[in-house]
Order: structure tokens, then sequence, then C-alpha cells
């Protein structure tokens, strides 16, 4: 019925066809960062390794870029005041930093210590423990990693890492403003 050409093409149409629905990719869907947010900071509360009072203060420090730890782009911003919120509504006293700054310094050693003037003004404060983070934006997600960080000793209390997918909000969130000239 139908001749070697039109076979062919056919064929060939047929291979492009399921060549475009190979490489087509799913759209990936944003989670709903609150929620998660919520979650991490109920498991942080979780995995504590020394008591942590409620009641206590504890200081939310910006979510800095994995590529710039000077930079905090909206994503780091919006997540470090939902932490903040999610210690708060689970009985904690919290005291945000809202801008990216050098918490940690290196020793002569190289390992990484609060500053005496840091330490100092925490401690003028009351805090107990200072929650630090970063993020790295991925090709599919967003990988973060939260420590809690006692102040008095500089031991990390508690930790977490996980990832949310980069949807469209997600990706909005990590994309470095454009600025104006």
């Amino acid at each position: 019925m139908f001749n070697r050409k039109t076979m062919a093409l056919m064929l060939l149409a047929l291979t492009m066809l399921g060549g475009c629905y190979r490489f087509s990719r799913p759209e990936i869907k944003d989670d709903n960062l609150v929620e998660v947010s919520y979650q991490v900071v109920n498991q942080l509360i979780l995995d504590l390794r020394q008591p942590l009072p409620r009641g206590s203060l504890v200081v939310i420090n910006s979510l800095v870029n994995v590529d710039d730890l000077g930079q905090s782009l909206p994503f780091g911003r919006i997540v470090s005041d939902q932490i903040s919120s999610a210690f708060h509504r689970s009985g904690y006293q919290v005291m945000g930093m809202e801008l990216p700054t050098e918490i940690f310094a290196k020793n002569e050693a190289g390992i990484l210590q609060l500053p005496e003037k840091t330490k100092e003004a925490l401690n003028n404060v009351g805090a107990k423990a200072v929650v630090i983070g970063s993020f790295a934006p991925g090709h599919d997600n967003v990988y973060v990693s939260l420590r809690v960080v006692e102040i008095a000793s500089q031991n990390v209390i508690s930790s977490a890492d996980y990832s949310v997918p980069m949807g469209p909000d997600a990706k909005a969130l990590v994309t470095k403003p454009q600025t104006k000239q």
C-alpha cells in the first residue's frame, strides 16, 4: 500500500517525534517553602544534642549563597524569616540578623570560630544559640544547609540539610537581581 519513500518519511517523522518527547522535561513544581521551613525547624529542635530550653533567645542569621558568602538573595532572606517564625512558634525568643554578616572567622589554625567581638555582643543580649545557613542553587534543586550553634561552646548542637525543587518561584528567589543603569 505504501511505497518505500512514504514509509521512510513516516519512520523519520516518528523518530523525530519520539526524540522531542524524550528530550522535553516535565515542568518542575515548587514546594511550599513555608511548610518546608517549619518542618526543618521541627527537625532541628528534635535533633538538639544538648538542651536549648524554650524561651531561650535564638539569633537567626540570613542564609547566604555558598558562591558568595557576603551575598544573601531573596531566597536566603525569606527562608531565614520563615525559620525565625517557626522557632518563635515553637516557644523561643528570636532575634534576626537581617544582613549577611561574617558570623565566624578563621583562627590561626584555620578553624572557624565566633570572633570575640561577635560572641560578646551575642552574650550581651542573652542569646543562647545562633542559626546559620547557606544555600546553593543547582539545576533542578536549591540545596540548603542549616546549623544551630551554641554560643558559649561554639559547638553545632543541631543540623539539617535539605533541598527544594527549582520551580518558578524558587528560581525567581535565587536569581541575582539585575542592577539598573
